[in-house]
């Protein structure tokens, strides 16, 4: 099996080559008129009109920097993006989730920013340090924020009422006697059980992740050297939540990240972890919701940390770099800012801008105040692989029947070692 990091060598020597065959297109500096800087991203969602008006914000605030950006589906974008920076078309500024951007610092496609946050132009001390550790690698910054929150339990006031429930957990332990208390399920009534907790296994956050870190157990040590998958902590952390998902059926098997929001926005899920741009699905579904840190289990409370940033292309030149940092620091300016977390919902990249002044978006107000934040995989170049080939699909086998984490869990820990040595 090919490693990131195998592929990362192999997109570094095509780079190498393609910058000598290649002249950079992503703009120009030829002193006539603005300096055009290109911008791809993936905000699809309902929280794409606020990223159009801080562009055309942008735009329309100086003459000397015009930013084209470009907004394509994420599976789109990442099919897409490596290709065009190893033929020397990439954009000047792309935005990645933090748990992708080692592979692409590691393939050499971006440029490192340290000197963004010496120049004066945004003060780093108010920026979530966990997106600043969350953008550095081999020893430097990659990247400055986007967007940055950690995940929140939502939950249905409804069907807590209706279960006599006051709501909403503050421990492990009460979310597991809510969802016990919440599911209503009959064998063969797919359509129209009620579940607890509605947990996705792919394509959402990582709701798995919490699920074993609140238990004790992990995927890979701290530096990211050893799989952690297969010791006793884990295993038990997976049989724990498999036994409630199997016996109990407080959630159903195979939920992908939209099924989950689905089941959610139906009235036929309790809970449900997730970041806040499912709020406005939510609230335009008719749902009567609230959000509330995710509890907090035996080893402690964690959640999703979510960090969305923007990397500068490493063949950009000197005209594009400096255009590009005006944009980084008017896109994390107080105003800016508050134009995105009141219409999005998301907590600022700021810390110097008061929850009340949110207020009008509670959602963004209680997403600010978010605790727990952890990533997961964190700065992996070899992200993709251990997800998509390892973690992902033991967890289908468990939750399906094809094994028990006992038997499943250790050899899939052995596939990660074997990744992460490379």
């Amino acid at each position: 099996m090919r490693t990131h990091r195998t592929i990362g060598a192999t997109i570094a020597v095509s780079l190498a080559a393609a910058v000598a065959l290649t002249a950079c297109s992503n703009g120009g500096d030829s002193g006539d008129g603005p300096v055009t800087i290109t911008f791809w991203n993936s905000f699809t969602a309902a929280d794409r009109p606020f990223v159009e008006q801080i562009v055309q914000n942008f735009n329309d605030s100086q003459d000397d920097v015009y930013v084209d950006m470009d907004i394509q589906p994420n599976d789109v974008l990442q099919q897409k993006l490596l290709p065009a920076y190893v033929a020397g078309e990439g954009p000047t500024i792309a935005s990645l989730d933090a748990s992708l951007f080692p592979s692409y610092a590691e393939a050499g496609v971006l440029a490192p920013v340290d000197d963004f946050y010496s120049s004066g132009l945004l003060d780093p001390s108010i920026l979530p340090q966990a997106s600043l550790d969350a953008t550095t690698w081999d020893g430097q910054v990659y990247g400055v924020p986007m967007i940055a929150t950690a995940s929140m339990l939502y939950w249905n006031t409804d069907l807590f009422e209706a279960a006599g429930l006051d709501g909403p957990p503050t421990t492990m332990d009460e979310l597991v006697a809510d969802a016990k208390a919440i599911t209503q399920y009959t064998a063969g009534q797919d359509t129209s059980n009620t579940y607890g907790l509605a947990i996705p296994e792919t394509q959402a956050i990582p709701s798995w992740a919490v699920l074993v870190w609140s238990e004790g157990g992990d995927f890979v040590n701290a530096d990211g050297t050893e799989s952690l998958l297969g010791t006793d902590d884990t295993i038990a952390a997976f049989d724990f939540w498999n036994d409630l998902i199997q016996n109990d059926h407080i959630s159903p098997v195979g939920l992908t990240g939209v099924d989950g929001d689905s089941l959610f926005s139906a009235g036929r899920a309790g809970m449900l972890m997730n970041g806040p741009w499912a709020s406005a699905g939510f609230t335009d579904a008719g749902v009567n919701f609230d959000v509330a840190p995710v509890p907090a289990g035996p080893a402690g409370q964690f959640a999703n940390a979510v960090s969305v940033n923007m990397h500068l292309n490493a063949d950009a030149t000197d005209a594009e770099r400096d255009a590009a940092y005006q944009f980084f620091a008017f896109w994390n300016s107080v105003d800016s800012q508050k134009i995105y977390a009141l219409g999005a919902g998301f907590p600022p990249t700021r810390s110097d801008i008061p929850a009340s002044e949110l207020s009008d978006n509670p959602v963004s107000a209680k997403f600010s105040e978010a605790t727990g934040g952890r990533f997961y995989l964190q700065g992996l170049s070899t992200f993709s692989d251990i997800d998509n080939n390892v973690v992902i699909p033991t967890i289908q086998k468990i939750t399906t029947g094809q094994g028990t984490p006992d038997e499943l869990l250790p050899d899939a820990s052995a596939q990660i070692d074997a990744i992460l040595a490379g």
